[in-house]
């Protein structure tokens, strides 16, 4: 894949991550000629209008092929991402280190995240991601085995700067992996 594709979706991204943490910033969209066959162009940044931005980035995806498998392949991602947030979560809630708003907020963050992204998913790949999606759910949750758990395993999942810690930064508030350390936002567990 070109730099130039590469760097088009790492500012996509980035703009979509962007406006949605509600970033009240306008900017006009910045087009560039992509390379190879076809004279379609990437926009860059995202306008003010969000709604017409991800058209914008339907179109160009539905123009090209591998800019879409791309996608497909960032919304997996973060899918991915959201539903190992809710297993711990899960696995946090048992051994009642989250309080319930806790718990929702990380993984109203995390769903947040992932779903951004779908929207820009062909109609075609909405649909296999839906299927997608619900095995690797139905399959985590599983996985999280609800039951009590050993006091040593939630020890290990409250020591300082482990899972407990960044499960916490993606509420949004600051979190200390050992004192004066922050931890960076939404760092993945």
């Amino acid at each position: 894949m070109g730099m130039r594709r590469i760097l088009g979706l790492m500012v996509f991204g980035l703009a979509l991550t962007a406006a949605s943490q509600g970033g009240a910033q306008t900017a006009s969209v910045d087009t560039k000629p992509a390379p190879g066959p076809t004279s379609s162009t990437v926009p860059t940044e995202a306008p003010a209008d969000e709604e017409a931005f991800r058209a914008a980035m339907r179109a160009y995806l539905a123009s090209d092929p591998e800019y879409a498998e791309n996608q497909l392949q960032l919304v997996k991602a973060l899918a991915g991402l959201a539903v190992r947030i809710e297993r711990l979560v899960i696995i946090g809630a048992v051994c009642q280190l989250l309080s319930d708003e806790d718990a929702r907020l990380i993984v109203t963050n995390a769903r947040q995240d992932a779903e951004a992204e779908q929207t820009l998913l062909l109609d075609d790949q909405k649909a296999n991601f839906a299927i997608y999606y619900e095995g690797l759910r139905s399959g985590a949750l599983v996985a999280a085995n609800p039951m009590i758990p050993e006091p040593a395993e939630c020890e290990a999942f409250a020591k300082p700067g482990g899972t407990l810690v960044k499960l916490l930064t993606w509420t949004g508030r600051p979190q200390f992996i050992s004192p004066g350390i922050r931890a960076s936002p939404r760092t993945l567990p």
